[in-house]
């Protein structure tokens, strides 16, 4: 069996953070997770499609893995039918499973989905049982377990069934179902569903189903990789490199991963499950609890990091990060505070594509993009997002989103204060 991952993705309702596929978690990235997981799996042919964006780092990222090719899906506005087009091109089998570095899930499923295909004759759709709505496809089942028919994001209520269509799609006749892809017309964002609800619907074969009951979080949404960041904290194994440096006062509880020549100082309190990344320097008195720091990072004196994620070369004095998102090559000013809890305790909202969405979480903190910079005593509302390359000054307090290259400054007002004795005072 030959698989097709879709990598092509532009992460635009992740902005400011960038590709998607190329964040890290434990010291790789999502792609590589995705790949490595589906060769524990014995998948040995991977085609994974791509951008031009992302095509020239998913090749050199991927070059350690045997039979891993990289093709480039030339007109991204086609989705993900276009994606699954541009993989067809280069697959040689009949059967395929389609799966989306978009969507982390327990490798596990790889291995169930394809003993459970060679049960059905055109193959099986993974669907996600869930408890509470979720803005996605639907699946509609038979008695037999069989697929009638996917819905795209009914009304709350009117869903068809408990079962969320995820991607990872498998296919005993893929030449078949091309053939439906290739004639599908409408808009780009779900031709590949209306295709497969054709297929479903007129093909001479039935599409089994797995109900999956495991851990699932497509990352469509930027507090998404906080979801993303827990789950992979959790799989994570407790160790301590042999060249990492940790003074006897230091703590460390739980799960914890310390990388190669980290340094964890006096009094400094490391709360599992987190992952220390290579270089860090975790100073005095300082905390860092379920968060994940990337390579060369400073969490400077009694600073606090809690549930939080920091890609590479993030620098910390004295500040408090809370459940933010945090990319590579940003520096905090001392007394910087990133604010995540409403004073009413309702769920944040975060404006995505000039529209607001609600993150179902009370507690959310800022999320940054890639060099930014922090002036002294700045402080962030919950769910702001700062662009890339922005200097917010010092004092200032951001209660709205920032768009790349700006510059955030306190605007004060100075008047002259002159000091006379004043002659009308009575004496006592």
């Amino acid at each position: 069996m030959q698989v097709i991952l879709l990598a092509a993705g532009q992460s635009t309702r992740l902005d400011p953070i960038k590709d998607k596929n190329l964040l890290e978690f434990c010291g790789k990235t999502l792609i590589e997770h995705r790949v490595a997981a589906l060769k524990k799996a014995k998948m040995r042919d991977i085609v994974v499609v791509g951008g031009a964006h992302n095509l020239d780092n998913l090749k050199k990222i991927l070059k350690k893995y045997k039979n891993v090719y990289v093709v480039e899906q030339k007109e991204l506005k086609d989705g993900m039918a276009g994606g699954v087009l541009a993989g067809g091109e280069v697959v040689k089998h009949k059967n395929i499973m389609i799966v989306s570095t978009n969507d982390v899930f327990d490798y596990e499923l790889f291995e169930k989905a394809v003993q459970e295909s060679k049960k059905t004759e055109a193959g099986l759709v993974v669907g996600k049982r869930v408890s509470t709505y979720f803005p996605g496809g639907y699946l509609s089942i038979d008695k037999k377990g069989f697929i009638t028919d996917i819905v795209e994001k009914p009304k709350e209520g009117k869903e068809p069934s408990n079962l969320v269509n995820m991607v990872l799609h498998i296919y005993n006749d893929f030449p078949a179902f091309l053939d439906y892809l290739s004639k599908a017309t409408g808009k780009a964002d779900d031709r590949y569903e209306r295709a497969l609800c054709k297929y479903i619907k007129k093909g001479k074969a039935k599409m089994g189903t797995i109900k999956y009951h495991g851990f699932w979080q497509p990352i469509k949404y930027p507090w998404h990789i906080l979801k993303v960041m827990e789950y992979f904290l959790e799989k994570d194994e407790h160790r301590i490199h042999k060249t990492a440096k940790i003074s006897k006062s230091a703590k460390i509880k739980g799960n914890v991963f310390v990388g190669a020549n980290a340094k964890v100082f006096d009094n400094a309190v490391i709360h599992g499950p987190a992952y220390i990344g290579e270089g860090c320097i975790v100073a005095n008195n300082a905390l860092v609890r379920s968060s994940m720091l990337g390579k060369n990072c400073v969490v400077g004196f009694a600073t606090e990091v809690a549930r939080s994620y920091l890609n590479h070369s993030v620098w910390m004095h004295t500040n408090y990060i809370g459940d933010s998102v945090v990319d590579s090559n940003v520096s905090f000013g001392a007394g910087t505070v990133l604010g995540n809890l409403r004073f009413d305790e309702e769920d944040i909202q975060v404006r995505i594509k000039g529209k607001k969405v609600s993150s179902y979480m009370n507690k959310l903190g800022a999320i940054i993009g890639s060099g930014v910079r922090f002036g002294i005593n700045a402080s962030t509302n919950p769910g702001v997002k700062i662009g890339q390359n922005v200097f917010v000054g010092a004092n200032v307090l951001l209660d709205e989103d920032i768009a790349n290259n700006r510059m955030v400054l306190l605007q004060q007002k100075w008047k002259t204060v002159v000091n006379k004795k004043n002659a009308n005072v009575k004496k006592r």
